[in-house]
């Protein structure tokens, strides 16, 4: 453990925040470092929902988590408010570790565009249907995908 982590181990960050089969670890501030705690732990095998929402995972935490192929049986997938670029939703768009992806979050991450175009063109995330990228914004694929505004 370094002085930037703030959990010795993955069951530290489980402690409290497991309902089932989802992980909800919202609001804990997780940086990178953190969150690697998990990706080497086995029993995020078991997890289908994720909730990273409000985190500090940034480019570098997405790479990890696309990296990580203990997410097979992901299916939510929420990365909302993460300091995510477009670099992060490439490697996201590119990851083999995701596919039984279905939604994906990432209101209020700094994101221009070409990363959702690698989404939108990803052929490895093929269950991804929906995913909000603003508030309002809900994207789902249709015979290709199609922008549902809200509110």
């Amino acid at each position: 453990m370094n002085d930037n982590m703030k959990f010795k181990n993955a069951e530290e960050i489980f402690e409290g925040r497991i309902r089932g089969n989802q992980l909800m670890i919202s609001g804990l501030g997780l940086k990178p470092e953190d969150a690697r705690l998990l990706w080497a732990c086995d029993r995020m095998k078991e997890i289908s929902w994720l909730d990273f929402d409000d985190n500090k995972l940034g480019d570098e935490g997405v790479r990890d988590l696309a990296d990580c192929d203990s997410l097979i049986n992901v299916q939510y997938l929420n990365l909302n408010s993460n300091g995510i670029t477009d670099d992060g939703l490439k490697f996201l768009s590119n990851s083999k570790n995701l596919p039984m992806l279905k939604r994906l979050h990432l209101k209020n991450n700094p994101i221009k565009g070409e990363g959702m175009v690698a989404i939108f063109e990803s052929q490895t995330l093929e269950n991804l249907s929906t995913f909000q990228i603003n508030d309002g914004w809900t994207c789902k694929k249709r015979e290709g995908w199609r922008y549902n505004p809200q509110g």
